[in-house]
């Protein structure tokens, strides 16, 4: 029985290194995550403030592209909060296409065209970071749920 219980004691000692490894990476994805999801609120917040129809940013999608499919490979994530977060990132992709749109349409020196893509962009970018009708902004509820995850118990990794 002794022997049992030091090789079982063994066993789970093994472990540990990897679950350390698994609950760093983890919690080093979800952070680059939370940092993209405020650089984007910030950039938004600049496109609605400064009014300028075509700028040459755009909002970014490092960590999303990259983190975010290791979290959800990882099972890191719930139906609920990918379908939150994924809908952050996609109207983020939205912003982006209307600002290539935007500066395709300065190009060919449009200004009709220019400003339509400008109002649909700051449609777009109200929705990322103002509350509407008691509604939270996208960005609240992806960063409330991101919070979370940071914050996490380490033995819920």
């Amino acid at each position: 029985m002794k022997e049992a219980l030091l090789i079982l004691f063994g066993f789970a000692l093994a472990q540990l290194p990897e679950w350390v490894k698994r609950r760093r990476r983890l919690r080093t994805h979800w952070s680059a995550v939370r940092a993209e999801l405020q650089l984007c609120c910030e950039k938004a917040g600049t496109f609605l403030q400064d009014a300028v129809q075509s700028p040459l940013y755009r909002l970014p999608l490092l960590a999303y592209k990259t983190s975010f499919p290791v979290l959800l490979a990882e099972g890191a994530l719930s139906e609920t909060d990918a379908l939150t977060i994924g809908r952050f990132f996609s109207r983020v992709q939205d912003i982006n296409r209307g600002l290539d749109n935007a500066a395709a349409l300065l190009n060919v020196d449009d200004e009709s065209g220019q400003k339509r893509e400008y109002v649909r962009n700051c449609i777009k970018a109200k929705e990322l970071v103002e509350s509407s009708e008691g509604n939270p902004s996208l960005y609240s509820v992806a960063r409330n749920i991101v919070d979370a995850k940071i914050t996490q118990p380490w033995w819920k990794y």
